[in-house]
Order: C-alpha cells, then sequence, then structure tokens
C-alpha cells in the first residue's frame, strides 16, 4: 500500500511539472541571446535563464531539466516570441545553436572574406589575414600557392558564434573540394594544370558577368598566354594595389605602374595566384573555352565587343568613346 501511494504521488508530481511546463511560457517582444558556458551546472543555466527573463521560475526549469535530462549543451543560443519551457529545453538539450549567416558572393577576395568574417564577429580579420596569406599554412593543408586565395567558394556558410579560425578554414575547404573536385579531375583529363585553372577562372570572374562571354574571354588568355603577350587585366592591377592597401575605387594610369607580380601590365603569363573566388560557370569556361583567334575585347556599356588585331581593337575603343560622346551630347 505505502509503495502504491508513492507511485501515486510521484505521477502527480509528474502531472503537475508538465502542467507547469504548459502554464509557464514567456513572450518575448524582442530576440533575447544567450550563452551557455561549458562546464556550467544545471542550476547555474536556469538561473542564468530567469535572470534572462527566458523563464519565469527557474526552480520549474532546474526540476523538469531533471526529470527529462540534465545534460544540456553549451552554445550561444536566441529565444523570441513564445517560449515555453518545454521549448528552451529541448533547444538547449539538442543543441540548436543561434547559427551566424554569411555569404559569400563569386569575385570574393581574401581580403573581402576578411571584413565579412570580420564584421559578423567571427574572426579577427588581421588574424585571419595573417593566416590566409601565410604559405606555411597552405602547404599545411596540401594546397598549391603562396595563400589560401581562389579556395573559399561562393556560398552562403553557417558558423556557430565561438568557432574556431581553424574550423572556419575547414568548413571553406570541404565546401571547394565538395564543389570543384570534378572539374579538378576534367582539368587533368583534357593535360590542364588544375591550379592555373583556378588561377584564369578567377580572371574570367572579374573580367565579365555575361555567362555567354566567359567561355570566349577564357580563350582569349589563353591565345594571350600563347604568344606571350602582357594579359593586362586590370582586375589584376586592383588586387595588387588590394594587397598594399592603397585600392581607393580609382584605377589610374600611375596606379597601373605599381611594382607587382601581380600586375599583368608588366608581368608576363598568369598572376602566381587567382586574385579571388569564382563561380562553377568561370571555372567550366578556364576548362571548356572557345578556342578563336581573338587577343583582344572591351566593353562598350552592355557586352565586350572581340578583335583579332590590335587596329580592330583600337577602332573598336574609337567607335565607343564616339558613341559615348554622342550619348552625351544628346
Amino acid at each position: 500500500m505505502k509503495k502504491i501511494l508513492i507511485l501515486l504521488l510521484f505521477a502527480s508530481f509528474l502531472i503537475a511539472i508538465y502542467s507547469i511546463r504548459n502554464l509557464s511560457s514567456t513572450y518575448l517582444e524582442k530576440p533575447v541571446s544567450i550563452e551557455i558556458k561549458k562546464g556550467e551546472t544545471l542550476k547555474e543555466i536556469s538561473k542564468k535563464l530567469q535572470q534572462k527573463h527566458i523563464v519565469k521560475n527557474w526552480k520549474v526549469f532546474y526540476i523538469y531539466s531533471l526529470i527529462k535530462g540534465s545534460n544540456l549543451k553549451y552554445g550561444f543560443y536566441e529565444f523570441k516570441g513564445n517560449v515555453s519551457i518545454k521549448k528552451v529545453w529541448e533547444t538547449l538539450y539538442e543543441g540548436k545553436e543561434k547559427l551566424i549567416t554569411i555569404t559569400i558572393i563569386p569575385g570574393s577576395d581574401l581580403l573581402d572574406i576578411a571584413d565579412i568574417l570580420n564584421k559578423a564577429g567571427l574572426v579577427d580579420k588581421k588574424e585571419f589575414l595573417d593566416f590566409v596569406f601565410d604559405k606555411t599554412n597552405v602547404e599545411k593543408f596540401g594546397l598549391k600557392g603562396t595563400s589560401f586565395e581562389g579556395y573559399f567558394p561562393p556560398e552562403t556558410y553557417y558558423f556557430r558564434k565561438n568557432e574556431t579560425l581553424q574550423n572556419i578554414i575547414m568548413v571553406f575547404l570541404n565546401q571547394f573540394k565538395k564543389k570543384y573536385k570534378n572539374y579538378e579531375t576534367l582539368a587533368k583529363k583534357k593535360g590542364l594544370d588544375f591550379y592555373k585553372v583556378m588561377i584564369i577562372a578567377s580572371l574570367i570572374e572579374k573580367e565579365t558577368f555575361i555567362e555567354e562571354e566567359k567561355p570566349i574571354i577564357a580563350g582569349v588568355i589563353y591565345n594571350r598566354l600563347k604568344r606571350r603577350m602582357h594579359l593586362q587585366i586590370d582586375p589584376t592591377v586592383i588586387y595588387a594595389l588590394k594587397l598594399e592597401g592603397k585600392w581607393n575605387g580609382n584605377l589610374t594610369r600611375e596606379n597601373m605602374k605599381i611594382n607587382s607580380k601581380y600586375n599583368t601590365y608588366i608581368n608576363y603569363g598568369l598572376p602566381p595566384t587567382p586574385i579571388c573566388n569564382f563561380s562553377i560557370s568561370s571555372l567550366k569556361s578556364a576548362i571548356d573555352f572557345k578556342d578563336t583567334q581573338y587577343l583582344y575585347y572591351v566593353f562598350d556599356g552592355k557586352r565586350h565587343i572581340f578583335s583579332k588585331t590590335y587596329t580592330e581593337h583600337i577602332n573598336n575603343i574609337k567607335k565607343i568613346l564616339n558613341l559615348m560622346k554622342t550619348q552625351k551630347n544628346k
């Protein structure tokens, strides 16, 4: 009889707790963030939740967690709207952290990515740049090049707030492998050095946003390389200026003389590394480029005009300038 009474009392206790769980809900008008630190006790967590007004009574949450499971995961969490004891416990028990979302667009270089990560509170900008421009670190990951330029693909990423720099790098590299591994195999089958293909893909990415032009521009780059002509690609100069902290948004004749291995106006061949990340279409174009006789191109404001000879190229430039003058005078 005594055992039956104890069981009934315990059952009543459980029912009461579950009722309290449903009644003890909180409405948060604004999102409330909370950090659960590693090593904090259940009691400390419960009291912290009450201090943040996420739960009304820490003791209720404490008892509920003892019954359901007190193995709560540390991390950064956010609660908003109607919040019940059950919801809070499930969030912490399952480790449903608030993730930081960042989006890296095609054509972003390491300096751009450093700004994005820094603004999101994920990394210290200087620490990140010191790491990604260190050749030793690149070699540790078994990669080519003197920096990680080109290895962090355009994509939307989700990170924990306290993610380590090493883990962030690994997320980028895993995405690179996932997105581009098949194209590396394809390039090798065609006898192309994949790292050089990456560099060309980055040049294409910066030179045009028009998809149908990409294979043609790739062909021009290959043609100029074969003839040992300067590539004369403006974005390589801009990249050189950015690396030296001299880029102010204006490309002048003077700064185009910058003494840098990236300056394709004064150096033959490809720059030593990619100058940015690149889209799949730019990478495909660098592998399956269009074979033409074109050696030059110029942008008319809407599209690129291609030519085979320097004379033809100069005439195209004159036509564009005359058209611009005519439109300006109207």
